[in-house]
């Protein structure tokens, strides 16, 4: 699992790093994290370590990069435009955890539009582990966004957007 919560994002507060960090380490499954300074705060003492064989905080990391490699099961996230758009680019469902701004919006489409991902409303072990094994074993899921996929960045959707694209020029030409 990825999780990352953007670089503009403000922190989401300590006692929710605490309790995403302790549900992380009790399931146990691999994941990496991306956790700016200010987000260190809420980290137990000594988590790091305690979680060095199956987890990896990070200060930074080569999002897209690290969707599309195939370890990477599902992506928590805060639902931000970008990060929404690498997860289909990659196929990665989402667990969605938005927190400001348009990321409500976008979280309504990825859960109940796109159908391409479940949203988290707490950080709670079991509530996490939920999420991830509805995502992970939902077929429809990996269909959905597999075919969400191909609609943008397949064949036809590269020709639709190059359609956009020069008649938005011929119409600024005018």
């Amino acid at each position: 699992m990825y999780v990352s919560f953007g670089s503009w994002v403000s922190p989401i507060g300590e006692a929710k790093v605490k309790t995403l960090a302790l549900s992380l380490q009790a399931l146990r499954r691999p994941f990496i994290w991306v956790l700016g300074t200010t987000w260190r705060r809420g980290l137990p003492d000594g988590y790091v370590k305690s979680v060095a064989d199956h987890g990896r905080i990070v200060s930074w990391a080569p999002q897209l990069e690290v969707l599309q490699h195939p370890s990477v099961g599902c992506y928590l996230t805060h639902c931000g435009w970008n990060s929404t758009m690498e997860a289909i680019q990659c196929k990665k469902p989402l667990l969605c955890y938005p927190i400001a701004g348009d990321q409500f919006l976008n979280c309504a489409y990825i859960v109940s539009t796109w159908k391409i991902g479940v949203k988290i409303e707490g950080f709670g072990m079991e509530e996490v582990e939920d999420s991830i094994i509805k995502v992970a074993k939902d077929e429809q899921v990996s269909w959905r966004i597999e075919t969400l996929h191909e609609n943008l960045y397949g064949k036809e959707g590269t020709s639709k957007a190059m359609s956009n694209l020069s008649t938005f020029i011929q119409d600024l030409s005018k």
